[in-house]
């Protein structure tokens, strides 16, 4: 279904060591979106997840690159469509900014979400794509990423890997998080999440470019 349905959007097609599709977008080089289907924590339910990872390119010799990474922790946002029949985007602070306050002294934020709401997000996005998006920066090493997205990640584990990649990064990317709830979705629904994805992407892009580590 992903596969066939992302396919005109000019992509290539790989498979991660779980099984789960990879798309890389040609047109976005520095784009790779993987799609896979878990079981929501505490229930039978199944949801299904578009995960972007967005590689921020650029000469980072001699920058602070654990410095960068927390002023991009502190700017995680989350977006949530909320309402029955004509649904809202509330953009707040990410959510497990609190937990990782345990291990970092976070900088204060709110310039990303100021950022969104001035591109005026809301109509950007596909109608009916998603329940919920995260935003945060890439915390752990690329192969420890599928286990994150495929577990709840609340592990001791997850938390010594986290703080250890932080003290010396691999690359800076931000992850984006698509939550679609309930269900594999359609090819409409897959369609509006992937066109969703690669819009945010863009603006994210384009927020660290200007605002946060030109």
């Amino acid at each position: 279904m992903v596969r066939k349905t992302v396919k005109p959007f000019n992509v290539s097609f790989t498979t991660s060591r779980g099984g789960n599709p990879i798309v890389k977008p040609l047109n976005y080089p520095n784009l790779s979106l993987m799609f896979l289907v878990r079981r929501m924590q505490f229930s039978f339910e199944m949801k299904f997840e578009s995960v972007c990872i967005l590689d921020i390119e650029k000469d980072w010799s001699g920058r602070d690159l654990t410095g960068i990474l927390m002023k991009m922790l502190a700017e995680s946002v989350e977006l949530e469509a909320k309402g029955v029949l004509r649904k809202k985007i509330e953009i707040r602070r990410w959510s497990e900014l609190d937990q990782m306050s345990k291990f970092f002294k976070i900088p204060q934020g709110g310039e990303l979400i100021s950022f969104l709401k001035s591109k005026n997000i809301e109509n950007i996005l596909e109608k009916g794509a998603f329940e919920l998006i995260e935003v945060f920066p890439k915390l752990m090493p690329d192969e420890i990423l599928e286990y994150y997205f495929m577990t709840s990640g609340k592990h001791l584990m997850v938390d010594r890997m986290i703080q250890d990649y932080v003290e010396s990064p691999q690359k800076i990317s931000w992850i984006i998080r698509l939550h679609s709830m309930y269900g594999f979705p359609g090819s409409s629904r897959i369609k509006k999440g992937y066109l969703s994805l690669i819009r945010l992407a863009e603006k994210i892009e384009e927020f660290t470019d200007t605002s946060l580590a030109p």
